[in-house]
């Protein structure tokens, strides 16, 4: 769970696994990058692709709650209508976002999901509509800044198993493995061979499995 206030995120590597200060783990290392897409690192640091990858994985969350926003102002009598949008594009960006990914789109997601962004809006957001009297939109505006900006939402369908309901590859794993793939053809690079690189990732999967279940 990310924090409010800090946006700079650290980046581990641990034997198969990458995870970042912010609590996303990838199932992918420098090797299996330097692997899959050769010659990638000497033109990317491995640091900014994963970093590029928590972007998106984080624009559910951002999005989501900036949608509701303007919905719920452009539908001020029509807060259920507002509310039903925002869930269901929540769940549509949670699970299809990897086919979104684009690197031209990456600073501008970055930007709105910028803690001193978010809270602003949030705050001037949740001001007018309490001076507005309309209360059920402050409501879930409050719930929707907790479930959204905190990743309660994302931290919950994760520990439900969400990341695996329409896919064996985690869905942190297919958002940087898009970005691989982005980055490699800018770089006029030859993308990664993505069945190699899903068994690969796999098996890190299986692995870290197989840790857990004999501790």
């Amino acid at each position: 769970m990310g924090s409010l206030f800090s946006q700079v995120q650290n980046v581990f590597e641990s034997g198969k696994l990458t995870v970042t200060s912010g609590g996303h783990w990838f199932h992918a290392t420098r090797k299996t990058v330097e692997e899959f897409v050769p010659g990638l690192l000497e033109v990317q640091e491995f640091d900014r692709l994963i970093l590029d990858a928590v972007t998106w994985i984080e624009s559910t969350d951002s999005l989501s709650l900036l949608l509701y926003f303007a919905l719920v102002f452009l539908l001020p009598v029509e807060t259920a209508v507002a509310v039903t949008v925002t869930v269901l594009f929540y769940a549509f960006w949670y699970f299809r976002k990897s086919a979104f990914v684009s690197l031209l789109a990456t600073p501008l997601l970055k930007l709105l999901n910028l803690d001193v962004l978010q809270i602003g809006v949030a705050a001037l957001a949740l001001t007018f509509l309490g001076m507005g009297g309309n209360y059920s939109g402050l409501l879930f505006g409050i719930l929707f800044f907790f479930l959204f900006k905190v990743g309660l939402l994302r931290l919950l369908l994760i520990r439900l198993g969400a990341d695996h309901w329409r896919d064996s590859l985690p869905l942190n794993d297919r958002v940087l493995k898009m970005v691989l793939v982005r980055h490699s053809i800018r770089e006029d690079l030859t993308p990664p061979e993505v069945e190699k690189l899903e068994e690969s990732i796999r098996e890190g999967v299986l692995t870290v499995k197989e840790r857990i279940s004999k501790k």
